[in-house]
């Protein structure tokens, strides 16, 4: 994640920040600075930190910033603020990428101009051109093309994308499709046997939500999780549905999982608080990266997890207590985020991670990126489990794994079988394993005769033997 500087000040400042909060809040890590306390959104996600100061101040900008930042965008109203502000930042960060807001006749435009760091974003030429595209028998431009709800989107592939080094064939294209790639200055239309190098520009057609999806998947590098769903890991414990035994066991997972992986803090959240000797044992894990909350407001797990997604949560962790509740899945499956949940066996007793194959998984590619994530951080083997009785295996799939194994240079094991259910297989096995599991809308519905069913994913995720990672997807 790169670490971006926003100043803002004015309508047009306001409305992009209103985007970039309710959008993009996990795509990087954000330092706003205004001087009008009207910008601090009432919800602020963990990736934000807003500072409120005249940006003018040489002082006070400059101590607010590091070598870390990447970007600055200047969103100002005032042209000769603007100008002191560019000024200041040049002055110590003379190879910083700036994004500068402005009228053309408004600045020092030539000096501007020279300085290859700068993009300038000329507002009466961006208005000029959407109001161009509105016109009769004038060719749309990308810019408000179509119902400008982000139906045509062009992504850029960066170095360790999940896209690298694929044939355009070979990824499955669910709701939507690679149109074309820009390469080097041309745009060549894409086909079944071209290979996504990265820097490749890819435009995309397609749901504009699939398509969000698809840009998190592009961008997402290994070894970044939680992110992009969040930064930030909880865990909910509930002393009166739970035993000590349990509380503590979600717990220690969940602070097992925080240490292994590139989460920014740890939130423990314990409702309804009883035990007092507890109490203070939990009390005791927090400091600088685990925070403890005791919620003595009475407040129940749903509405707490609601009020907690507002700041983007990265991880959820709950055990089979809470998780059993068909209210509870519901609620966990609206969010949109990952969900462990604990087993009785250790986690750090778990070595190897696996993923049930069936005929029905064509979003394994979804997850497949998070899958290698969390496994390479967690320094686990990962294991496809492919049970067919008739043994028409799951070919295609197994390949897009093996091609991920290589670009991610992560070993995989496939089992084959046509006689051990994978029911079976995951009920009996030796050693814990962290199973993978897509969170179909299936999984929120009452467990009425789900024994009956075929589908692993309604027959897996009752299984309490092994830790769970539900993984959510776009179906």
């Amino acid at each position: 994640m790169k670490k971006i500087v926003l100043i803002v000040d004015g309508i047009v400042a306001k409305k992009f920040l209103n985007t970039v909060l309710e959008k993009y809040f996990s795509n990087n890590l954000y330092i706003v600075v205004s001087k009008d306390e009207s910008f601090i959104p009432v919800k602020i996600p963990s990736t934000f930190n807003f500072q409120v100061f005249d940006p003018t101040s040489s002082y006070r900008l400059l101590s607010l910033m590091d070598t870390d930042v990447s970007d600055v965008f200047i969103i100002m109203e005032d042209p000769k603020e603007r100008e002191i502000v560019y000024e200041i930042i040049k002055s110590r960060y003379k190879d910083i990428r700036i994004v500068l807001s402005a009228y053309e006749d408004e600045i020092n435009l030539p000096k501007i101009l020279e300085d290859e760091k700068v993009v300038l974003m000329e507002e009466a030429q961006i208005i000029a051109g959407r109001i161009l595209a509105r016109l009769p028998n004038v060719p749309l431009i990308p810019q408000g093309f179509g119902l400008e709800q982000g139906e045509v989107m062009e992504i850029g592939v960066p170095f360790g994308s999940v896209f690298a080094y694929r044939h355009v064939g070979s990824i499955q294209q669910k709701n939507y499709k690679i149109v074309g790639i820009y390469r080097r200055g041309e745009f060549l239309l894409s086909n079944y046997s071209m290979v996504i190098q990265p820097r490749d520009i890819l435009l995309v057609a397609g749901d504009p939500k699939v398509l969000d999806n698809v840009y998190r998947q592009i961008k997402s590098d290994i070894g970044q999780f939680p992110a992009p769903f969040g930064r930030d890991v909880y865990v909910y414990v509930d002393t009166l549905l739970q035993s000590e035994k349990a509380v503590m066991r979600d717990i220690e997972q969940a602070l097992h999982f925080h240490r292994h992986i590139k989460s920014g803090k740890l939130y423990i959240r314990v409702l309804n608080p009883a035990n007092l000797d507890l109490l203070q044992k939990i009390k005791c894990l927090d400091q600088s990266d685990v925070s403890v909350s005791l919620d003595y407001g009475g407040l129940d797990f749903i509405t707490k997890l609601k009020e907690d997604s507002e700041k983007k949560i990265g991880l959820v962790v709950i055990g089979k207590e809470i998780f059993d509740t068909r209210h509870s899945r519901k609620a966990l499956f609206n969010i949109a985020t990952p969900v462990l949940k604990t087993s009785s066996r250790d986690l750090e007793e778990v070595k190897e991670s696996v993923v049930v194959l069936n005929e029905e998984m064509n979003e394994g590619e979804n997850i497949s990126s998070i899958i290698f994530d969390i496994s390479i951080q967690m320094n686990l083997e990962v294991l496809l489990y492919d049970f067919e009785p008739d043994g028409h295996y799951q070919v295609q799939i197994t390949q897009d794994y093996e091609n991920l194994s290589r670009i991610f240079d992560k070993k995989i094991r496939v089992n084959r079988t046509n006689s051990k259910n994978p029911v079976l297989f995951l009920k009996e096995t030796k050693r814990p394993v962290l199973q993978f599991l897509p969170f179909e809308e299936c999984i929120t519905r009452t467990r009425f005769f789900w024994f009956l069913s075929t589908k692993v994913e309604k027959i897996s995720f009752m299984l309490d033997n092994n830790p769970q990672i539900f993984i959510p997807i776009m179906e």
